[in-house]
């Protein structure tokens, strides 16, 4: 979630009519999730990546590959992509007829 999202979600919660004790039930919940998130074991794979290189797969990737838990990784990514962006050299082919000449000329 984008830090604007949970801004707009605390914005909310605090227009809540909460009691005392659905504030402290929210809290909790709240502080649980954290604690799970802690005692989860790591990927062994992610856990092979020094800490300071270390992110989180699922804001990269929908399946969590762990070749994206490191920021290097990501960081080659962008760059390459953005290097293909630029190139002005790219090859565009519609259709049959001119895939055929394309091949034709290898």
């Amino acid at each position: 979630m984008t830090q604007v999202a949970l801004h707009g979600l605390f914005d909310y919660i605090t227009t809540l009519n909460l009691s005392d004790r659905s504030l402290d039930w929210l809290t909790d919940k709240l502080q649980s999730i954290k604690k799970k998130k802690k005692a989860q074991a790591i990927d062994p794979e992610i856990a092979k990546i020094p800490e300071q290189y270390r992110c989180d797969p699922y804001e990269i990737s929908p399946s969590g590959d762990p070749f994206f838990a490191d920021k290097r990784n990501v960081e080659y990514v962008r760059k390459c992509a953005e290097a293909a962006a630029k190139e002005e050299d790219l090859l565009t082919i519609h259709g049959h007829d001119e895939l055929d000449k394309f091949l034709e000329t290898l």
